[in-house]
This record gives C-alpha cells, structure tokens and sequence, in this order.
C-alpha cells in the first residue's frame, strides 16, 4: 500500500511541475485567454446564461465550455465562431499590431542626427558692470547701501 501512495504522490507531483512549465513558457497566451474568459463570464453573468446553456447551443460538452471558461482550452477561430454564433454576438477578429521594430528605425535615425549635431561652446565674459546695468539696484555705492544698513543686534 505504501509503494502504491508514492506512486500517486510521484505522479502528481510530476504533473503539476510539468503544468508549471508549460504555464510559465505560454504566459502570454495564457493571459490572454483570462481575459477572455473573464469577458464571456461577464457578458454569461450579465444576461443569465448558465455554463450548460452555452454547452447546449454551441453543441459542445458542459466540460469544453468548463475548460474555456477557466482559460485552460486552446480557442482556435473554430471555437471562438461557435461562441459567438451561441450568444448572438460579434467577437472581433484579432488585429495585427505593429511592433517596436518599426519605431526603432526611426529613434535610430534620429539618434544619429543627435550624435553628428556638433554643440558650439559660447563663452561669454560677464563683468558686473553689466550686471549693473541690467539691475540699477545692485550698484555698490553708499546712498544705495543706506536703508540696508543694520547692525548685528538688529539682525
């Protein structure tokens, strides 16, 4: 009897490792159909259709319906028409979507023209007589300083 719980335990503890990788390697897919279960879970909820009542009018198993609903079914195009012609809804097509690559071409680009532009340094000698010109108030004489007078007690 002991022999015969490893094995269980062994075959269990294999499968859910081997679950794991493939979960972890099909991340994006996964993800993907979550949210897409989610979606038909809400529109179910939303208009009261049990699981069994989507089964019977996809002509599908209850099981199949169970296994898209919890987004462990691969949908192919097949599928994804039965659901829809079952609810009487449009589910779009996917789209292609372009990706960074194109972008990269053109911040490349530009990337160059930033690295050839060449920066002129402008030294410009900055005396306080033209400072004082430009600010009257900063001009260093005694009638100016005389309301700024004070002593350190008064500060």
């Amino acid at each position: 009897m002991e022999k015969n719980l490893n094995k269980v335990v062994t075959k269990t503890a294999t499968k859910w490792k081997e679950r794991a990788k493939k979960d972890r390697s099909n991340r994006r897919n996964i993800t993907r159909a979550q949210a897409f279960a989610l979606e038909l879970l809400d529109y179910m909820d939303l208009h009261k259709i049990k699981q069994i009542d989507l089964a019977n009018r996809m002509d599908v198993s209850a099981q199949q319906v169970n296994k898209i609903l919890r987004a462990k079914a691969n949908l192919t195009f097949e599928t994804i028409d039965k659901i829809a012609d079952a609810l009487g809804v449009d589910i779009s097509s996917p789209k292609i979507k372009s990706s960074n690559r194109t972008n990269s071409a053109i911040i490349q680009y530009s990337m160059q023209i930033v690295h050839k532009r060449k920066y002129r340094t402008i030294e410009e000698e900055l005396t306080s007589e033209k400072i004082v010109k430009r600010n009257p108030v900063l001009q260093p004489n005694m009638e100016n300083l005389d309301p700024y007078n004070y002593t350190a007690k008064q500060i």
